[in-house]
């Protein structure tokens, strides 16, 4: 019985600790509801296998989005801003570090992920996109 309960506990603190080490390339990304600049539900299935997504967290606290909604309604964008405001998304991804971005494929698979501001980072993108006809 004390066996048992040793390996119980190692696996809960094994499935405790996988958040931490987050989504990776060659991984399926994880779904995500989050909520765009008008309170409207989006829903990772209307996005993920159909097209590439970048998905890019910016600003990963409350007080972050108490600067972004405001920006976005000043500057309007075409891309969808999506707000965590309880944090499950970052969870899901093991965002640790603001900016964080995961490029995901049009099979739903995260192909590149980087944490922190890279110099060359839009070129790396770029290579890994599909050439325009």
């Amino acid at each position: 019985m004390r066996l048992m309960n040793r390996s119980l506990a190692c696996l809960l603190l094994l499935a405790a600790a996988l958040p931490l080490f987050g989504v990776e390339p060659g991984e399926k990304a994880p779904p995500f509801a989050n909520p765009d600049l008008a309170s409207r539900h989006v829903l990772s299935r209307d996005y993920l296998g159909k097209g590439w997504l970048l998905v890019d967290f910016f600003a990963a606290d409350s007080s972050g989005q108490a600067v972004v909604e405001p920006y976005f309604r000043d500057n309007p964008t075409s891309l969808t801003v999506l707000l965590d405001r309880y944090q499950a998304t970052v969870k899901r991804y093991g965002v640790s570090e603001i900016p964080s971005l995961f490029l995901i494929d049009p099979a739903g698979i995260v192909v590149l992920k980087q944490v922190g501001f890279q110099e060359g980072l839009y070129e790396r993108i770029r290579a890994l996109l599909p050439a325009d006809d």
